[in-house]
């Protein structure tokens, strides 16, 4: 019994899609082909008219933002100069502080060793009153 419902139900679907779809094939049928050809040179009327407006509206955009992107790149690249220039000065003074320390622990070596060989000299000549003299030997 539910097949013949489901059937029943079917048929009845298809028709009144049928009369819906002859009635809208009724309302919605194109004008008279002048009158189309009117409507449709219209909307393309309008059509182009607002692919212009947008087209400028795009281009005046695109401008503006080449303009800032070109006003941040030099801002930027400045920054970058700035700071390049911050760093190398650091880097160089860093060398030569480091460079400058090392001449001048170079440059004392040859006072430390002089002054090491005046200690010694003095260290001998002090030691030698202690060290009793010795006593020439005769040979036989």
């Amino acid at each position: 019994m539910a097949e013949k419902t489901s059937g029943k139900n079917f048929l009845i679907g298809a028709v009144v899609g049928g009369v819906l779809g002859a009635i809208t094939a009724l309302v919605l049928a194109p004008k008279p082909g002048k009158e189309l050809r009117e409507d449709i040179s219209q909307q393309v009327d309008k059509i182009s008219g607002k692919t212009v407006e947008l087209a400028g509206i795009v281009g005046d955009k695109t401008t503006e933002l080449a303009k800032v992107v070109g006003a941040q790149s030099v801002e930027l690249a400045g920054k970058a100069r700035e700071v390049a220039t911050v760093i190398a000065d650091a880097v160089t003074e860093v060398v030569a502080d480091e460079v400058r320390a090392w001449k001048e622990s170079h440059a004392s070596l040859p006072e430390t060793a002089t002054a090491a060989e005046e200690a010694e000299a003095v260290a001998v000549e002090e030691s030698e009153p202690a060290l009793p003299a010795a006593e020439p030997t005769e040979e036989k």
